[in-house]
């Protein structure tokens, strides 16, 4: 297992060169730059032409390329000095919108560390509830709660969580009016203003999971239903396998032909799809951030593409790429876990 992890950390260098090319011409292709963005149509073509420079806009795409890589694979570096190690971040470039580094603009303020959380909470939930009902509607094949499962899943499927949460909003402020009559249920946001370097309490938690909580729950909406789908199609699929009919003719319980033969295999599917699972989360998380107005990387990466601060958008297609390799690696890591036949080695 351990050569598997350093082979595939190994083949990701030349993959990461590769996509970092992409993503560069991608941007020099396309017409326009952060300086019409920030000048404006009106601008003088001499200030245009000086801001440029000033941005290194002005060279040829193999000088601004073989700059920009340089920076992001060769400026890291770790410094020991016992007993602190200090690591020197790669450089993606300056961003002139928020000016300052364009990795500290998407990843600053703890929007990394939001978006992790927002991700694999929607993950979790969703996973938990998806999984017993998926298993559920495969052992109650057409009954009534197969049906109705079958038809909130088709729902959820169908239904954009950018509309979901809109709803969300709309019951609360228009329906309700929960935010007129107490100033703890506004909508918006991580926290309510008060709360924001308060120490901890039993409010601020409330505050925090009543800010939190529906934007994780609807964005593991899609996710549950799509989950649901994936393992009631599974799990149907295992139970006309020949060792199940096996096991159920030596005499085994049912519940321990369901859950320790036939689960097993019917969830390996959805372990290996993880590596893709993340990124298309985290696409359900742009938007559900710019909803409730959290603070997410998406969030700024969104913003960049308006303003066209190329240098936060090749830094956010990056990290992007960067994870969904990462999660392609876990999840085979998981998979060989999870299934005895598979191993690596």
């Amino acid at each position: 297992m351990v050569s598997f992890i350093v082979r595939r950390l190994l083949y990701m260098l030349p993959i990461l060169f590769i996509v970092s090319f992409i993503i560069f011409l991608l941007m020099w292709m396309q017409p326009g730059d952060v300086v019409d963005s920030m000048c404006g149509l009106a601008c003088p073509p001499n200030l245009r032409e000086a801001m440029r420079e000033k941005f290194g806009l002005h060279e040829s795409f193999v000088i601004q390329y073989a700059k920009w890589a340089y920076g992001v694979f060769f400026s890291p570096s770790i410094e020991a000095s016992f007993p602190f190690i200090h690591l020197h971040e790669p450089d993606f470039g300056y961003s002139p919108t928020r000016s300052m580094p364009a990795l500290k603009a998407l990843l600053g303020e703890n929007r990394w560390l939001w978006t992790i959380i927002l991700v694999f909470s929607s993950m979790a939930v969703s996973w938990l509830i998806a999984i017993p009902i998926g298993v559920y509607s495969a052992t109650h094949k057409y009954s009534l709660a197969d049906n109705a499962f079958s038809f909130l899943g088709f729902i959820g499927i169908s239904m954009p969580n950018f509309i979901l949460g809109l709803i969300f909003i709309w019951l609360v402020v228009g329906v309700f009016k929960l935010g007129l009559q107490n100033d703890f249920f506004a909508v918006g946001g991580i926290l309510n203003t008060e709360y924001v370097g308060a120490p901890m309490s039993l409010d601020l938690i409330l505050n925090f999971l009543w800010h939190f909580g529906p934007p994780v729950l609807i964005l593991a909406g899609a996710s549950t239903a799509i989950v649901i789908r994936y393992m009631r199609s599974n799990m149907l699929d295992v139970l006309e396998m020949a060792y199940v009919k096996t096991a159920r003719a030596k005499g085994l319980k049912e519940r321990l032909v369901i859950y320790k033969h036939a689960l097993r295999n019917a969830i390996n599917p959805l372990v290996s799809m993880l590596g893709f699972w993340v990124p298309m989360m985290m696409e359900g998380a742009l938007v559900i951030a710019i909803v409730f107005n959290l603070p997410q990387l998406e969030t700024t990466f969104f913003q960049a593409i308006i303003v066209r601060d190329n240098m936060v958008v090749m830094s956010g297609l990056f990290v992007f790429s960067l994870i969904l390799m990462f999660g392609n690696l876990v999840s085979d890591i998981l998979l060989a876990i999870t299934d005895p036949k598979i191993r690596y080695e």
